[in-house]
Protein backbone atom coordinates (compact mmCIF):
# COMPACT_ATOMS: atom_id res chain seq x y z
CA UNK A 1 0.00 0.00 0.00
CA UNK A 2 1.22 3.68 -1.11
CA UNK A 3 1.95 5.98 1.99
CA UNK A 4 -0.66 8.30 0.74
CA UNK A 5 -3.44 6.58 1.86
CA UNK A 6 -1.75 5.27 5.10
CA UNK A 7 -1.48 8.85 5.80
CA UNK A 8 -4.97 9.92 4.85
CA UNK A 9 -6.00 7.10 7.03
CA UNK A 10 -4.50 8.25 10.19
CA UNK A 11 -7.25 11.36 9.86
CA UNK A 12 -9.34 9.13 11.26
CA UNK A 13 -7.78 9.02 14.75
CA UNK A 14 -6.95 12.50 14.65
CA UNK A 15 -10.52 13.27 13.89
CA UNK A 16 -12.14 11.13 16.44
CA UNK A 17 -9.50 12.39 19.37
CA UNK A 18 -10.43 15.77 18.58
CA UNK A 19 -14.19 15.42 18.71
CA UNK A 20 -13.69 13.87 22.00
CA UNK A 21 -11.43 16.95 22.98
CA UNK A 22 -13.90 19.74 21.51
CA UNK A 23 -17.30 17.68 23.28
CA UNK A 24 -15.23 17.32 26.36
CA UNK A 25 -14.63 21.29 26.38
CA UNK A 26 -18.55 21.45 25.47
CA UNK A 27 -19.69 19.46 28.77
CA UNK A 28 -16.93 21.44 31.25
CA UNK A 29 -18.43 24.71 29.62
CA UNK A 30 -22.34 24.28 29.15
CA UNK A 31 -24.01 26.32 32.11
CA UNK A 32 -26.51 23.90 33.01
CA UNK A 33 -25.04 20.78 33.72
CA UNK A 34 -24.58 19.55 37.38
CA UNK A 35 -21.23 18.09 37.88
CA UNK A 36 -22.55 14.34 37.88
CA UNK A 37 -24.21 15.07 34.84
CA UNK A 38 -21.36 16.23 33.13
CA UNK A 39 -18.52 12.88 34.80
CA UNK A 40 -21.73 10.72 34.05
CA UNK A 41 -22.07 11.50 30.12
CA UNK A 42 -18.20 11.55 29.94
CA UNK A 43 -18.13 8.22 31.98
CA UNK A 44 -20.96 6.25 30.03
CA UNK A 45 -21.25 7.87 26.64
CA UNK A 46 -18.12 10.21 25.58
CA UNK A 47 -15.56 7.40 26.55
CA UNK A 48 -16.79 4.45 25.65
CA UNK A 49 -18.11 5.72 22.23
CA UNK A 50 -14.43 7.19 21.68
CA UNK A 51 -12.75 3.57 22.51
CA UNK A 52 -15.22 2.01 20.36
CA UNK A 53 -14.45 4.51 17.37
CA UNK A 54 -10.64 4.15 17.98
CA UNK A 55 -11.36 0.37 18.22
CA UNK A 56 -13.35 0.20 14.74
CA UNK A 57 -10.77 2.24 13.37
CA UNK A 58 -8.02 0.58 14.20
CA UNK A 59 -9.68 -3.19 13.02
CA UNK A 60 -10.86 -2.20 9.87
CA UNK A 61 -9.68 0.70 8.69
CA UNK A 62 -6.23 1.28 9.71
CA UNK A 63 -4.91 -0.53 6.73
CA UNK A 64 -2.07 -2.12 9.07
CA UNK A 65 -1.30 -5.92 8.78
CA UNK A 66 -4.05 -8.12 10.68
CA UNK A 67 -1.38 -9.19 13.35
CA UNK A 68 -0.33 -5.96 13.86
CA UNK A 69 -3.68 -4.79 14.46
CA UNK A 70 -4.43 -7.91 16.65
CA UNK A 71 -1.00 -7.18 18.60
CA UNK A 72 -1.76 -3.69 19.40
CA UNK A 73 -5.06 -4.00 20.37
CA UNK A 74 -4.05 -7.03 22.98
CA UNK A 75 -1.41 -4.99 24.09
CA UNK A 76 -3.36 -2.19 25.08
CA UNK A 77 -5.67 -4.48 26.70
CA UNK A 78 -2.82 -6.38 28.58
CA UNK A 79 -1.44 -2.86 29.67
CA UNK A 80 -4.81 -1.79 31.19
CA UNK A 81 -5.15 -4.58 32.71
CA UNK A 82 -1.72 -4.95 33.98
CA UNK A 83 -1.63 -1.53 35.32
CA UNK A 84 -5.52 -0.72 36.72
CA UNK A 85 -6.53 -2.95 39.48
CA UNK A 86 -10.01 -1.50 39.71
CA UNK A 87 -11.99 1.26 39.13
CA UNK A 88 -14.54 2.93 41.88
CA UNK A 89 -16.32 6.27 41.52
CA UNK A 90 -17.42 9.27 43.23
CA UNK A 91 -20.65 10.32 43.97
CA UNK A 92 -20.77 12.42 41.21
CA UNK A 93 -19.85 9.37 38.63
CA UNK A 94 -15.85 10.64 38.59
CA UNK A 95 -13.78 7.36 37.86
CA UNK A 96 -11.16 6.67 40.79
CA UNK A 97 -8.50 4.50 39.51
CA UNK A 98 -6.83 2.04 41.41
CA UNK A 99 -3.13 1.12 40.26
CA UNK A 100 -1.97 -2.30 40.68
CA UNK A 101 1.09 -0.48 42.38
CA UNK A 102 -0.88 0.56 45.39
CA UNK A 103 -1.60 -0.63 48.67
CA UNK A 104 -4.62 -2.91 48.50
CA UNK A 105 -7.04 -1.25 50.92
CA UNK A 106 -8.65 -4.12 51.99
CA UNK A 107 -5.20 -6.10 52.97
CA UNK A 108 -4.35 -2.48 55.09
CA UNK A 109 -6.71 -3.43 57.46
CA UNK A 110 -5.49 -7.19 57.84
CA UNK A 111 -2.25 -5.96 58.26
CA UNK A 112 -3.23 -3.85 60.91
CA UNK A 113 -5.22 -6.09 63.16
CA UNK A 114 -2.03 -8.70 62.97
CA UNK A 115 0.31 -6.16 64.02
CA UNK A 116 -1.47 -4.51 66.82
CA UNK A 117 -1.10 -5.76 70.29
CA UNK A 118 -3.58 -7.97 71.12
CA UNK A 119 -5.56 -6.00 73.57
CA UNK A 120 -8.90 -8.35 75.56
CA UNK A 121 -11.17 -5.94 76.89
CA UNK A 122 -13.52 -6.59 79.53
CA UNK A 123 -16.80 -7.73 78.19
CA UNK A 124 -19.56 -4.85 80.00
CA UNK A 125 -23.01 -3.92 78.85
CA UNK A 126 -23.34 -0.96 77.18
CA UNK A 127 -24.62 1.64 79.54
CA UNK A 128 -28.06 3.67 78.92
CA UNK A 129 -27.36 6.59 76.57
CA UNK A 130 -27.40 10.16 77.48
CA UNK A 131 -27.93 13.45 76.06
CA UNK A 132 -24.24 13.08 75.20
CA UNK A 133 -24.26 9.96 73.06
CA UNK A 134 -25.21 9.51 69.39
CA UNK A 135 -27.24 6.01 69.62
CA UNK A 136 -28.41 5.59 66.06
CA UNK A 137 -28.19 7.31 62.55
CA UNK A 138 -28.26 10.88 62.59
CA UNK A 139 -28.74 11.29 66.52
CA UNK A 140 -31.86 10.39 68.45
CA UNK A 141 -34.33 12.05 65.97
CA UNK A 142 -32.51 11.78 63.02
CA UNK A 143 -32.78 14.87 62.51
CA UNK A 144 -28.95 15.97 62.56
CA UNK A 145 -29.29 17.77 65.17
CA UNK A 146 -26.71 17.43 68.40
CA UNK A 147 -27.80 19.02 72.25
CA UNK A 148 -26.54 18.23 75.44
CA UNK A 149 -29.18 18.09 78.52
CA UNK A 150 -28.47 19.95 81.37
CA UNK A 151 -30.18 20.68 84.87
CA UNK A 152 -33.31 22.47 84.06
CA UNK A 153 -32.64 22.93 80.85
CA UNK A 154 -31.57 21.71 77.16
CA UNK A 155 -28.88 23.72 75.68
CA UNK A 156 -26.79 23.36 71.88
CA UNK A 157 -23.55 21.69 71.68
CA UNK A 158 -21.68 25.30 71.40
CA UNK A 159 -18.94 26.71 73.58
CA UNK A 160 -17.62 26.09 76.02
CA UNK A 161 -18.86 21.69 74.99
CA UNK A 162 -17.92 22.66 71.10
CA UNK A 163 -14.23 24.28 70.21
CA UNK A 164 -15.47 26.93 67.57
CA UNK A 165 -11.90 28.31 67.07
CA UNK A 166 -9.65 25.64 64.99
CA UNK A 167 -6.54 28.07 64.51
CA UNK A 168 -3.80 28.22 64.78
CA UNK A 169 -4.44 25.13 66.87
CA UNK A 170 -6.63 22.42 65.04
CA UNK A 171 -8.77 20.05 66.62
CA UNK A 172 -6.68 17.18 68.30
CA UNK A 173 -6.58 13.39 66.26
CA UNK A 174 -7.36 10.72 69.14
CA UNK A 175 -6.46 7.74 66.99
CA UNK A 176 -6.81 6.79 63.73
CA UNK A 177 -6.41 3.11 61.94
CA UNK A 178 -8.17 1.23 58.83
CA UNK A 179 -11.55 -0.55 59.20
CA UNK A 180 -13.51 -2.33 56.78
CA UNK A 181 -15.70 -1.52 53.71
CA UNK A 182 -19.10 -0.02 53.32
CA UNK A 183 -20.77 3.37 53.89
CA UNK A 184 -22.21 3.25 57.41
CA UNK A 185 -21.59 5.85 60.34
CA UNK A 186 -21.09 5.02 64.08
CA UNK A 187 -23.70 4.60 67.04
CA UNK A 188 -21.48 5.52 69.84
CA UNK A 189 -22.70 5.59 73.43
CA UNK A 190 -20.69 5.40 76.48
CA UNK A 191 -17.24 4.22 75.59
CA UNK A 192 -19.00 2.01 73.16
CA UNK A 193 -18.66 2.74 69.17
CA UNK A 194 -20.70 0.38 66.80
CA UNK A 195 -20.46 0.39 63.49
CA UNK A 196 -21.13 -2.46 59.88
CA UNK A 197 -17.68 -3.56 57.80
CA UNK A 198 -17.18 -5.41 54.62
CA UNK A 199 -14.38 -8.02 55.74
CA UNK A 200 -13.42 -9.91 53.04
CA UNK A 201 -16.67 -11.77 52.23
CA UNK A 202 -18.13 -10.99 55.42
CA UNK A 203 -20.20 -8.43 56.61
CA UNK A 204 -18.80 -7.65 60.45
CA UNK A 205 -20.41 -5.61 63.01
CA UNK A 206 -17.92 -4.12 65.03
CA UNK A 207 -17.97 -2.54 68.51
CA UNK A 208 -15.15 -0.34 69.10
CA UNK A 209 -13.55 1.44 72.62
CA UNK A 210 -14.03 4.85 72.22
CA UNK A 211 -10.97 5.92 73.65
CA UNK A 212 -8.54 3.51 71.99
CA UNK A 213 -10.12 2.31 68.86
CA UNK A 214 -9.82 -1.31 70.11
CA UNK A 215 -12.23 -3.90 69.28
CA UNK A 216 -14.10 -4.74 72.45
CA UNK A 217 -16.06 -7.55 69.98
CA UNK A 218 -16.62 -8.33 66.10
CA UNK A 219 -19.44 -10.19 64.92
CA UNK A 220 -18.85 -11.89 61.40
CA UNK A 221 -21.60 -13.16 59.22
CA UNK A 222 -21.24 -14.06 55.30
CA UNK A 223 -22.63 -11.89 53.48
CA UNK A 224 -21.09 -9.10 50.52
CA UNK A 225 -23.17 -6.92 48.75
CA UNK A 226 -21.06 -5.45 45.27
CA UNK A 227 -22.33 -3.15 42.91
CA UNK A 228 -20.12 -1.61 40.79
CA UNK A 229 -20.97 2.03 40.51
CA UNK A 230 -21.59 2.77 44.60
CA UNK A 231 -18.85 0.29 45.74
CA UNK A 232 -18.93 -2.85 47.79
CA UNK A 233 -20.25 -3.19 51.76
CA UNK A 234 -23.28 -2.24 54.16
CA UNK A 235 -24.58 0.96 53.91
CA UNK A 236 -27.18 1.02 57.18
CA UNK A 237 -25.81 2.47 60.29
CA UNK A 238 -26.19 0.32 63.30
CA UNK A 239 -28.78 1.72 66.09
CA UNK A 240 -28.28 1.21 69.76
CA UNK A 241 -31.04 0.78 72.26
CA UNK A 242 -31.16 -0.19 75.63
CA UNK A 243 -27.80 -2.14 75.38
CA UNK A 244 -28.28 -4.00 72.57
CA UNK A 245 -27.39 -3.67 69.00
CA UNK A 246 -29.82 -3.30 66.05
CA UNK A 247 -27.60 -3.82 62.68
CA UNK A 248 -28.99 -4.15 58.98
CA UNK A 249 -26.62 -5.61 56.26
CA UNK A 250 -26.70 -5.01 52.41
CA UNK A 251 -28.38 -7.50 51.64
CA UNK A 252 -31.00 -7.34 54.02
CA UNK A 253 -29.81 -9.64 57.62
CA UNK A 254 -31.64 -8.03 60.17
CA UNK A 255 -29.37 -8.93 63.82
CA UNK A 256 -30.13 -7.88 66.95
CA UNK A 257 -26.81 -8.50 69.25
CA UNK A 258 -25.57 -8.63 73.13
CA UNK A 259 -24.04 -5.10 73.32
CA UNK A 260 -21.91 -6.72 75.88
CA UNK A 261 -20.61 -9.50 73.49
CA UNK A 262 -21.65 -9.19 70.21
CA UNK A 263 -23.39 -12.62 70.68
CA UNK A 264 -26.51 -13.25 67.93
CA UNK A 265 -29.96 -12.72 70.20
CA UNK A 266 -32.31 -13.17 67.04
CA UNK A 267 -31.90 -12.68 63.34
CA UNK A 268 -34.14 -12.61 60.28
CA UNK A 269 -33.67 -12.03 56.26
CA UNK A 270 -36.00 -8.84 55.78
CA UNK A 271 -35.80 -9.69 51.21
CA UNK A 272 -37.03 -13.46 52.11
CA UNK A 273 -39.03 -13.89 49.11
CA UNK A 274 -37.78 -10.20 47.85
CA UNK A 275 -35.43 -8.41 45.74
CA UNK A 276 -33.10 -6.17 46.67
CA UNK A 277 -32.57 -2.66 45.69
CA UNK A 278 -29.63 -1.69 43.35
CA UNK A 279 -27.71 0.50 45.24
CA UNK A 280 -28.39 -2.14 48.53
CA UNK A 281 -30.25 -1.81 51.74
CA UNK A 282 -29.68 1.57 53.85
CA UNK A 283 -32.38 2.11 55.99
CA UNK A 284 -30.92 2.19 59.43
CA UNK A 285 -33.18 -0.15 61.79
CA UNK A 286 -35.86 2.68 63.94
CA UNK A 287 -35.94 1.22 67.60
CA UNK A 288 -39.24 2.34 69.95
CA UNK A 289 -41.17 0.40 72.26
CA UNK A 290 -41.32 -3.31 71.49
CA UNK A 291 -40.62 -2.55 67.29
CA UNK A 292 -37.94 -2.70 65.26
CA UNK A 293 -39.21 -1.28 61.83
CA UNK A 294 -37.43 -1.29 58.50
CA UNK A 295 -38.27 -0.51 55.36
CA UNK A 296 -37.34 -3.96 53.02
CA UNK A 297 -39.73 -2.49 49.77
CA UNK A 298 -41.90 -4.25 47.55
CA UNK A 299 -39.75 -4.90 44.64
CA UNK A 300 -41.82 -8.10 43.65
CA UNK A 301 -45.09 -7.85 43.27
CA UNK A 302 -45.58 -10.83 45.97
CA UNK A 303 -44.38 -8.53 48.21
CA UNK A 304 -46.77 -5.32 48.32
CA UNK A 305 -48.01 -4.73 51.72
CA UNK A 306 -44.60 -5.55 53.27
CA UNK A 307 -42.77 -2.55 52.22
CA UNK A 308 -43.16 -1.29 55.65
CA UNK A 309 -41.81 -4.19 58.50
CA UNK A 310 -42.14 -4.39 62.54
CA UNK A 311 -40.37 -6.93 64.06
CA UNK A 312 -40.77 -8.13 67.72
CA UNK A 313 -37.64 -6.78 69.74
CA UNK A 314 -37.93 -9.29 71.83
CA UNK A 315 -38.28 -12.25 69.79
CA UNK A 316 -37.52 -11.06 66.15
CA UNK A 317 -40.93 -12.52 64.76
CA UNK A 318 -43.02 -9.99 62.67
CA UNK A 319 -45.65 -7.58 64.69
CA UNK A 320 -47.03 -5.67 61.53
CA UNK A 321 -46.28 -4.97 57.86
CA UNK A 322 -47.50 -2.54 55.41
CA UNK A 323 -47.10 -0.22 52.25
CA UNK A 324 -46.48 -1.51 48.50
CA UNK A 325 -44.14 0.95 47.27
CA UNK A 326 -40.29 0.02 46.39
CA UNK A 327 -37.77 0.42 49.05
CA UNK A 328 -35.59 3.70 48.70
CA UNK A 329 -32.28 4.58 50.88
CA UNK A 330 -33.50 6.77 53.68
CA UNK A 331 -34.54 5.33 57.38
CA UNK A 332 -37.63 5.58 59.10
CA UNK A 333 -38.18 7.74 61.64
CA UNK A 334 -40.47 8.90 64.83
CA UNK A 335 -42.61 11.99 64.10
CA UNK A 336 -45.60 13.94 65.57
CA UNK A 337 -48.00 15.08 63.13
CA UNK A 338 -51.41 16.69 63.86
CA UNK A 339 -50.62 15.64 67.11
CA UNK A 340 -50.27 11.68 66.57
CA UNK A 341 -46.85 9.88 66.67
CA UNK A 342 -46.20 8.05 63.51
CA UNK A 343 -43.30 6.17 61.42
CA UNK A 344 -41.97 9.01 59.05
CA UNK A 345 -40.63 7.57 55.81
CA UNK A 346 -39.61 8.75 52.41
CA UNK A 347 -38.85 5.30 50.26
CA UNK A 348 -38.24 4.97 46.24
CA UNK A 349 -41.19 6.40 45.55
CA UNK A 350 -42.72 8.56 48.28
CA UNK A 351 -43.39 9.89 51.90
CA UNK A 352 -45.76 8.49 54.08
CA UNK A 353 -47.27 8.27 57.60
CA UNK A 354 -47.26 4.83 59.46
CA UNK A 355 -49.65 4.24 62.56
CA UNK A 356 -46.47 2.99 64.75
CA UNK A 357 -48.66 0.14 66.63
CA UNK A 358 -50.27 -1.05 63.68
CA UNK A 359 -48.49 -0.52 60.02
CA UNK A 360 -51.66 1.49 58.62
CA UNK A 361 -50.93 4.07 56.32
CA UNK A 362 -52.11 7.50 57.38
CA UNK A 363 -51.62 9.87 54.98
CA UNK A 364 -48.87 9.33 51.36
CA UNK A 365 -47.25 12.20 49.18
CA UNK A 366 -45.83 11.33 45.87
CA UNK A 367 -42.45 11.71 45.58
CA UNK A 368 -40.65 9.97 42.46
CA UNK A 369 -37.06 10.32 41.75
CA UNK A 370 -34.60 8.64 38.94
CA UNK A 371 -34.27 5.35 39.65
CA UNK A 372 -35.90 5.60 43.12
CA UNK A 373 -33.14 7.26 44.43
CA UNK A 374 -34.28 8.81 47.17
CA UNK A 375 -31.87 9.24 50.29
CA UNK A 376 -32.26 12.46 52.55
CA UNK A 377 -33.95 12.24 55.73
CA UNK A 378 -37.41 14.40 55.64
CA UNK A 379 -36.91 17.26 58.36
CA UNK A 380 -40.28 18.01 60.11
CA UNK A 381 -40.84 21.52 61.26
CA UNK A 382 -43.77 22.56 63.26
CA UNK A 383 -47.05 23.72 61.80
CA UNK A 384 -47.57 19.50 60.46
CA UNK A 385 -44.91 20.71 57.88
CA UNK A 386 -42.66 18.08 56.11
CA UNK A 387 -39.77 18.77 53.86
CA UNK A 388 -38.58 16.91 51.49
CA UNK A 389 -35.64 16.87 49.21
CA UNK A 390 -33.92 14.49 46.40
CA UNK A 391 -31.03 14.76 43.86
CA UNK A 392 -30.79 14.00 40.07
CA UNK A 393 -32.17 17.24 39.93
CA UNK A 394 -35.66 16.37 41.35
CA UNK A 395 -35.59 19.58 44.13
CA UNK A 396 -37.63 20.05 46.97
CA UNK A 397 -40.76 20.42 48.73
CA UNK A 398 -43.02 21.89 51.76
CA UNK A 399 -45.44 19.77 52.55
CA UNK A 400 -48.36 20.42 54.88
CA UNK A 401 -50.21 17.11 56.94
CA UNK A 402 -54.14 17.95 57.73
CA UNK A 403 -56.16 15.50 59.82
CA UNK A 404 -59.71 16.34 59.90
CA UNK A 405 -61.64 13.56 61.93
CA UNK A 406 -60.41 10.31 60.08
CA UNK A 407 -59.56 11.89 56.87
CA UNK A 408 -55.82 12.64 56.38
CA UNK A 409 -54.41 15.09 53.72
CA UNK A 410 -51.64 16.78 52.31
CA UNK A 411 -51.11 19.82 51.02
CA UNK A 412 -47.96 21.64 49.05
CA UNK A 413 -47.07 24.60 50.65
CA UNK A 414 -43.77 25.58 48.56
CA UNK A 415 -41.62 23.48 45.73
CA UNK A 416 -38.81 24.09 43.87
CA UNK A 417 -35.22 23.00 42.98
CA UNK A 418 -33.31 25.16 45.36
CA UNK A 419 -31.90 22.53 47.38
CA UNK A 420 -31.36 19.24 45.78
CA UNK A 421 -29.82 16.88 48.12
CA UNK A 422 -28.07 13.45 46.76
CA UNK A 423 -26.82 11.77 49.67
CA UNK A 424 -26.73 13.62 52.30
CA UNK A 425 -29.19 14.66 54.62
CA UNK A 426 -30.53 18.75 55.27
CA UNK A 427 -30.70 19.84 58.74
CA UNK A 428 -32.92 22.97 59.88
CA UNK A 429 -32.52 26.17 62.27
CA UNK A 430 -33.79 28.98 63.33
CA UNK A 431 -36.48 28.92 59.76
CA UNK A 432 -33.98 27.99 57.53
CA UNK A 433 -33.04 24.71 56.19
CA UNK A 434 -29.30 23.96 55.42
CA UNK A 435 -27.95 21.02 53.18
CA UNK A 436 -25.94 20.41 49.57
CA UNK A 437 -27.56 21.61 47.00
CA UNK A 438 -25.48 19.06 44.64
CA UNK A 439 -22.85 19.20 46.62
CA UNK A 440 -22.95 23.18 47.23
CA UNK A 441 -24.17 24.38 50.67
CA UNK A 442 -26.84 26.07 50.63
CA UNK A 443 -29.58 27.91 53.02
CA UNK A 444 -33.25 27.93 51.98
CA UNK A 445 -35.50 29.84 53.97
CA UNK A 446 -38.33 27.12 55.26
CA UNK A 447 -41.15 29.66 55.26
CA UNK A 448 -41.44 30.02 51.05
CA UNK A 449 -38.47 28.21 49.84
CA UNK A 450 -36.42 30.96 48.44
CA UNK A 451 -32.72 30.53 48.75
CA UNK A 452 -30.61 33.13 50.82
CA UNK A 453 -27.16 31.27 49.79
CA UNK A 454 -25.15 28.40 47.57
CA UNK A 455 -21.18 28.47 48.22
CA UNK A 456 -19.05 25.81 49.15
CA UNK A 457 -18.61 22.94 47.61
CA UNK A 458 -18.47 19.82 49.65
CA UNK A 459 -19.64 16.88 46.97
CA UNK A 460 -21.68 13.90 48.56
CA UNK A 461 -20.14 14.63 52.65
CA UNK A 462 -22.50 15.30 55.77
CA UNK A 463 -23.45 17.57 57.96
CA UNK A 464 -24.52 18.07 61.21
CA UNK A 465 -25.76 21.24 63.66
CA UNK A 466 -24.43 21.96 66.42
CA UNK A 467 -26.04 25.04 67.83
CA UNK A 468 -25.20 27.81 65.61
CA UNK A 469 -22.67 25.96 63.56
CA UNK A 470 -22.76 22.99 60.60
CA UNK A 471 -19.74 20.66 61.43
CA UNK A 472 -19.45 19.22 58.01
CA UNK A 473 -17.45 16.14 56.68
CA UNK A 474 -17.24 16.56 53.05
CA UNK A 475 -16.56 13.73 50.17
CA UNK A 476 -12.93 14.92 49.64
CA UNK A 477 -12.25 13.95 53.22
CA UNK A 478 -11.95 17.60 55.15
CA UNK A 479 -13.81 17.74 58.82
CA UNK A 480 -15.26 21.83 58.38
CA UNK A 481 -16.99 23.74 60.87
CA UNK A 482 -19.36 26.54 59.03
CA UNK A 483 -22.19 28.96 60.68
CA UNK A 484 -25.34 28.45 60.65
CA UNK A 485 -26.27 31.75 59.33
CA UNK A 486 -29.11 33.08 56.42
CA UNK A 487 -26.33 35.84 55.93
CA UNK A 488 -24.10 33.92 54.06
CA UNK A 489 -21.69 31.48 54.10
CA UNK A 490 -18.83 31.67 56.64
CA UNK A 491 -16.64 29.10 57.59
CA UNK A 492 -14.74 28.58 60.93
CA UNK A 493 -12.19 26.20 60.79
CA UNK A 494 -11.42 23.11 58.82
CA UNK A 495 -8.88 19.97 58.84
CA UNK A 496 -7.39 19.15 55.71
CA UNK A 497 -7.10 15.43 54.97
CA UNK A 498 -9.50 14.16 58.24
CA UNK A 499 -10.17 11.11 55.82
CA UNK A 500 -8.18 9.96 53.04
CA UNK A 501 -9.13 9.43 49.50
CA UNK A 502 -12.07 11.30 47.62
CA UNK A 503 -14.98 8.99 48.12
CA UNK A 504 -15.80 9.84 51.90
CA UNK A 505 -19.76 9.20 51.90
CA UNK A 506 -20.18 7.49 55.51
CA UNK A 507 -22.06 9.75 58.10
CA UNK A 508 -20.19 11.87 60.67
CA UNK A 509 -21.23 11.27 64.50
CA UNK A 510 -20.64 13.72 67.09
CA UNK A 511 -20.47 12.18 70.54
CA UNK A 512 -18.94 13.22 74.01
CA UNK A 513 -16.65 15.92 72.87
CA UNK A 514 -15.43 13.69 69.06
CA UNK A 515 -16.22 13.57 65.93
CA UNK A 516 -16.00 9.84 64.72
CA UNK A 517 -15.86 9.51 61.01
CA UNK A 518 -15.14 7.11 58.77
CA UNK A 519 -14.92 5.87 54.96
CA UNK A 520 -14.36 2.50 53.62
CA UNK A 521 -11.49 1.59 54.43
CA UNK A 522 -10.40 4.04 57.66
CA UNK A 523 -12.04 5.59 60.46
CA UNK A 524 -10.37 8.22 63.18
CA UNK A 525 -11.53 10.48 66.01
CA UNK A 526 -11.09 13.95 66.56
CA UNK A 527 -11.70 15.60 70.08
CA UNK A 528 -13.90 18.85 69.44
CA UNK A 529 -14.04 19.94 72.65
CA UNK A 530 -11.62 21.44 75.98
CA UNK A 531 -13.25 18.60 78.54
CA UNK A 532 -12.33 15.95 76.44
CA UNK A 533 -10.15 13.27 78.50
Amino acid sequence: MSEGPRVRRLWIPIAIIGVFVATTAALMAWPDLERGQRAGTMVFMVVPLTVLLLTVWLLFLSGMRWPIRIGVLVGVVALVGATIRGVEFEGDMVPIVHYRWEPRKDLRLEAHRAGKPKVTLRAEPIPPATSEDFPEYRNRNRDGVLTVTMPGQERFNTEPFLITKWAPVPPREIWRQPCGGGYAGFAVVGRFAVTIEQRGDDEAVVCYDTATAHERWVHNYPAHFSEPLGGDGPRATPTIADGDVYSLGGKGMLKRLDGATGSVKWETDILADNDNIQWGMSGSPLVYDRFVVVNPGAQRETARGRAVVAYDRATGKPLWSGGARRAGYSSPQLATLCGIRQVLLLDGEGISGYDPETGREFWGFPWATYQYINVAQPIVLDGDRVFVTSGYNHGCAMIKVAKDGEKWTVETLWENRNMRCKFTSPVRHKGFLYGMDEGILTCVDAQDGTRKWKDGRFGNGQLLLAGDYLLIGDEAGKLLLVRATPEGYKEVGRVAGALPDTKNWNHLTFARGCAFLRNHFEMVCYALTDSFD
